[in-house]
């Protein structure tokens, strides 16, 4: 039996995204892997280089917010997924109410196609959750060691 690592050639990852900007520019999209410790929420923003001002995910912005994210009931993989509707008042707000409670998990996906033109960082901030960011469908292949660092 052989294999392939997946690390720069499917994904890249960052263990505590919270509050972090990162770069989507090297990837078709990214899942948002939400541990919750209570009923949490997610405030998406994005901006144009990593140090720039973080502008709402909004539509009126040029931004498509996502229709579905992905639920279980269980964080150790105890219970399957199912499929929920992104409740977003109307795109009057870049705020995703995620409805779980502790030791839910919830997936979020975000499409590269889904960021307004010239945006290319991405920023999560996640009440009553630990957030995972797997940038992946790299669009350029690396060995892990020569990956772009993604907060940069």
């Amino acid at each position: 039996m052989s294999g392939m690592e997946g690390l720069g050639r499917v994904f890249n990852v960052i263990s505590l995204a919270d509050t972090v900007g990162f770069d989507m520019s090297q990837c078709s999209a990214v899942s948002l892997v939400f541990q919750a410790s209570g009923a949490s929420s997610a405030l998406f923003a994005a901006a144009k280089t990593f140090a720039g001002s973080y502008d709402a995910f909004l539509p009126a912005s040029g931004f498509n917010q996502p229709t579905r994210w992905y639920q279980s009931t269980s964080d150790t993989g105890t219970a399957g997924w199912t499929k929920q509707t992104a409740v977003w008042t109307n795109g009057a707000t870049a705020s995703l109410a995620l409805a779980g409670t502790t030791a839910y998990m919830s997936v979020v996906d975000i499409f590269g196609t889904q960021m307004a033109d010239g945006y290319k960082y991405l920023k999560v901030t996640c009440t009553n959750a630990t957030v995972i960011a797997i940038t992946h469908d790299l669009t350029v292949q690396r060995s892990p060691v020569n990956l772009k660092i993604l907060g940069s």
